[in-house]
């Protein structure tokens, strides 16, 4: 492993002086991040994360000498839009750390808004971009397994679930009468000791909703599923089963 992660690392180190080429569309956002008092800093475009800060341990930029630091803390700038009405800006508190979950070593952000790699990361002598994805497909581990098959047991019986989700599961958690997110974010928690909003089981949630209302407009899927007057239970559980499903046969590839 620590050869693998030599060579990339050493592979990274060539990219130091490429040109960036980004091409914009919907899904993927664009950040730069500039070298400035022991900080990396910088903004990103198309996304709602809007800004970024890295604080470094050490001065020099480079592959090596950056992946050596990890894990590093720092802020992520996040824009939100209540109902249309005027943009809400919040700070987050941030964690930067190293992920192999796409085969090779990745700088992975950890907030508590989603878990997002830094895909085509490049690292010059004053800077760093790349890119990331609003919304991603993480690789789906035995893990996700674990948490849909606690969702499933936390929702098999009709009156432990709440149909009317507001997203705040603190009540929910002590009623044990769980909406589809409650439940998520309860078995995920019990699960990995930590809850992940765009963790890979989330996102596979939220793109079989999708497959199963492709034309309604959902803001936030997992809520706006849960609530909608044609969800009834057998649907909410055929959902789970078809994501277990769907969990399962991945694995055996």
């Amino acid at each position: 492993m620590k050869l693998y992660i030599t060579l990339f690392l050493l592979f990274l180190s060539t990219t130091l002086f490429a040109q960036e080429q980004f091409v914009l569309d919907n899904r993927t956002a664009y950040c730069t991040l500039f070298l400035k008092d022991g900080k990396l800093i910088g903004t990103c475009e198309k996304s709602f994360f809007t800004a970024f800060e890295i604080n470094l341990t050490n001065q020099e930029l480079d592959s090596v000498s950056l992946f050596k630091q990890l894990p590093l803390s720092g802020i992520a700038n996040v824009t939100y839009v209540p109902n249309s009405k005027e943009n809400v800006d919040y700070k987050l508190k941030a964690e930067y750390d190293v992920t192999t979950r796409a085969g090779f070593p990745q700088i992975l952000i950890k907030t508590s808004d989603g878990w997002f790699a830094m895909d085509n990361l490049k690292i010059y002598r004053d800077r760093i971009t790349f890119e990331m994805d609003n919304d991603p497909d993480p690789p789906i581990t035995t893990t996700d397994l674990m948490v849909i098959n606690k969702t499933i047991t936390l929702l098999q019986d009709e009156k432990h679930w709440n149909r009317n989700d507001d997203r705040r599961c603190k009540d929910d958690i002590e009623n044990k009468i769980y909406s589809l997110f409650c439940a998520l974010y309860s078995a995920s928690v019990e699960v990995e000791g930590a809850y992940n909003h765009r963790s890979a089981i989330m996102q596979r949630i939220r793109k079989t909703i999708v497959d199963i209302y492709p034309n309604k407009e959902l803001q936030h899927r997992l809520q706006d599923f849960n609530n909608l007057p044609e969800t009834d239970h057998s649907v909410l559980m055929d959902l789970l089963t078809r994501v277990k499903n769907q969990v399962s046969e991945k694995l055996k590839e």
